[in-house]
């Protein structure tokens, strides 16, 4: 596989690297069974990530992986690409041969259709679409996630607080390296960020619900709770929770990996 400086998507020529000029995003780390991580790897959309780049679920003591669930909100603003949508993530990190440790995307669910086949068909992200609402990168952000037409309702939701937390100073440079599988083969996805208007929330912050009904929405909504609750994401405390205001990035073309 090269690196492209284009694809087309839904008949619209996408360069790379992709803006987002304008986003918020609020979210909170946790520590999952790794033995668990890997069997939600292996039996789902990206198991190629396992399977063929050889990559690990990164084991702490104690058998522990770092998990991560985020809220993000793009805004409806000139140079966004991908348009103004939500989107509510779950990620792992893995060790992989040869690149280190990097970020795997598990879940990805958006509520539009644009970023939908834009996300799986140029990075390999696993979108699917749901309805959501929420107020992501402010101090208190109540995300909810449901199937389509459920305006968020009954499915899993997310609090977020960091009205207690300590503020981030100035403009931060952040970095995110995944690792997903495009076209049947495990790809490296980077991109540049800067976020702005920072709180963290150390050792508390967040609570993930899984909500009446989650079980009954069926196909990807159940999927998503299932492995909150197999992850024990529900009934765990949080290492860290964090809300950015601003948030930009630049995202590449994938890279191959191996």
């Amino acid at each position: 596989m090269t690196s492209p400086t284009s694809r087309v998507v839904a008949g619209r020529e996408i360069t790379f690297p992709v803006p987002v000029v304008s986003a918020s995003v609020s979210g909170a780390a946790f520590l999952a069974r790794s033995a668990v991580v890997r069997r939600l790897i292996a039996g789902g959309r990206q198991s190629a990530v396992i399977e063929t780049a050889g990559a690990e679920p990164v084991s702490l003591p104690g058998g522990r992986t770092p998990a991560i669930m985020i809220h993000v909100r793009y805004h409806d603003v000139p140079g966004n690409v991908l348009g103004a949508y939500h989107e509510i993530g779950l990620a792992f990190q893995l060790a992989v041969p040869g690149a280190g440790t990097l970020v795997h995307i598990h879940e990805l669910p958006v509520d539009q259709d644009f970023t939908l086949a834009a996300g799986n068909e140029l990075w390999g992200f696993p979108k699917w679409k749901g309805d959501m609402v929420g107020t992501a990168g402010g101090a208190l952000d109540d995300a909810r996630l449901g199937a389509v037409g459920s305006a968020g309702a009954g499915g899993v939701e997310l609090r977020l607080d960091t009205r207690v937390g300590l503020p981030i100073p100035g403009r931060q440079s952040l970095a995110m390296n995944c690792v997903q599988v495009l076209d049947g083969a495990p790809v490296l996805v980077r991109a540049q960020a800067t976020a702005t208007g920072g709180r963290m929330r150390p050792l508390s912050g967040a609570r993930v619900t899984i909500a009446p009904g989650a079980d009954d929405a069926g196909g990807d909504v159940a999927r998503f709770a299932e492995a909150v609750r197999e992850l024990g994401l529900d009934r765990a405390r949080a290492l860290g929770t964090f809300s950015y205001e601003k948030f930009e990035a630049e995202f590449q073309a994938p890279a191959p990996i191996g």
